[in-house]
């Protein structure tokens, strides 16, 4: 990996110290790039880790607050991992299906993701539920989380907000960003999956199910004609009720991009009259 970076790698963690599932499953050159997002009560933790850490201030103790700072106080390019991720690649053999990566899988994967921040303003990767459904190289307008790349020159000259429904930010910040016009890039030759939901730590110490309720409905209002509100089964405990329920959404993201796009086609005709 000998050329100069501009992205900066953040994995954002709490709770989690010494259990760092994302960063032992990326190679060293990736390693030696990553930069973990602390609070500052957790700072002395850290001290004699080795590791490079950035110290949020002492105010933030969530984690979309925590990506709201990044986006205003560090790097044009940034992309922030969850700490728990695990990683696959897809077979050129069968498409269909995955397998472990290599050292230079991973290596092309943040060198991609990087690159494609020339163009777009929000990038992700695929996760790997259902991801052997569609082999695209790239899929555009659609569900992205647990690695979230942008161009933070755009998201702070759009206005973009990352912490008004805590729960659910990830898909806030998407729609925010497609219903301006924006496209998303989402990288289908990799894949990525959780090591395990609600463990301890991370986002556990202040998510139950009535934050979530309250924050998807909210994220739905904001999002009207867009989102809607379902409850489903669900065979984790992951913010479950105890009817084993959880209030979800069904999110429209091509739709938003439309719509995004039909606005600037508007906004250009009202400009080139007014010229």
């Amino acid at each position: 990996m000998d050329r100069n970076y501009s992205m900066r790698i953040f994995i954002c963690t709490h709770g989690r110290f010494g259990r760092q599932l994302t960063y032992d499953n990326l190679p060293e050159s990736v390693q030696q790039r990553v930069e973990f997002v602390i609070q500052q009560r957790e700072a002395y933790l850290w001290e004699d880790s080795g590791l490079r850490t950035l110290v949020v201030p002492d105010e933030i103790r969530e984690l979309p607050s925590t990506r709201e700072w990044l986006h205003h106080h560090t790097a044009k390019k940034i992309v922030m991992l969850d700490d728990d991720l695990v990683f696959s690649v897809r077979r050129t053999d069968d498409p269909t299906k995955f397998r472990r990566p290599l050292a230079t899988d991973l290596e092309s994967l943040f060198t991609e993701i990087e690159d494609s921040l020339d163009d777009y303003a929000h990038v992700g990767v695929s996760h790997r539920e259902g991801a052997n459904r569609n082999t695209d190289q790239y899929l555009e307008a659609g569900r992205m989380m647990r690695i979230l790349a942008y161009n933070t020159d755009v998201t702070k000259a759009e206005g973009v907000i990352s912490n008004r429904v805590p729960d659910v930010e990830d898909f806030d910040v998407t729609l925010q960003l497609l219903k301006k016009g924006y496209p998303s890039r989402i990288l289908n030759n990799w894949v990525h999956n959780q090591g395990g939901s609600n463990q301890e730590g991370g986002c556990s110490g202040y998510r139950t199910p009535e934050t979530h309720d309250r924050d998807v409905r909210i994220f739905a209002s904001l999002h009207e004609g867009f989102v809607k509100v379902v409850k489903k089964k669900t065979k984790d405990n992951w913010c479950a009720d105890e009817n084993g329920e959880r209030t979800d959404v069904v999110i429209q993201w091509k739709r938003a991009f439309k719509f995004g796009q039909a606005n600037l086609l508007d906004q250009r005709a009202i400009l080139s009259k007014a010229q």
